[in-house]
């Protein structure tokens, strides 16, 4: 059965396969299963996965994270070449959201970034120096 690997940038680059293969969404590339014969045989590929942390995928599996459906999260390499650091998220981000530019959603606990702007200090100097209340 054919499998689809799905792996972090580092692990294209030393591949050299960053020009040649799909680039995800979430930033992670496809590869095709002969490309991490580098690493070892396919009869190795459970150790070869978690060595670089990538997943294999179904084609079926593989054309969701293409068409953007399914963004499945990678597993840590085992391997210190390949360990991708990842931001910390704070508690009450959402998973997996796509970016729709607050069509349908919720604001965030906390201030927006709208509200911020509104609330700068009134201290700032206003340009007519006709319209200053201080006379």
């Amino acid at each position: 059965m054919v499998r689809y690997i799905k792996a972090n940038p580092k692990v294209v680059e030393y591949l050299h396969l960053k020009e040649s293969r799909n680039q995800l969404r979430d930033t992670n590339y496809i590869l095709w299963q002969s490309d991490i014969l580098e690493f070892g045989s396919l009869t190795q590929l459970p150790e070869i996965l978690e060595q670089i942390g990538a997943i294999a995928l179904s084609s079926h599996e593989a054309r969701q994270e293409q068409d953007g459906e399914v963004l499945r999260p990678l597993p840590v390499a085992t391997d210190p070449r390949f360990v991708i650091e990842t931001p910390e998220v704070p508690e009450n981000a959402p998973e997996n959201e796509p970016e729709n530019e607050g069509e349908g959603t919720e604001a965030p606990e906390g201030e927006s970034p709208a509200e911020a702007e509104s609330e700068a200090p009134a201290e700032e100097s206003d340009p007519d120096p006709e319209n200053n209340e201080e006379d």
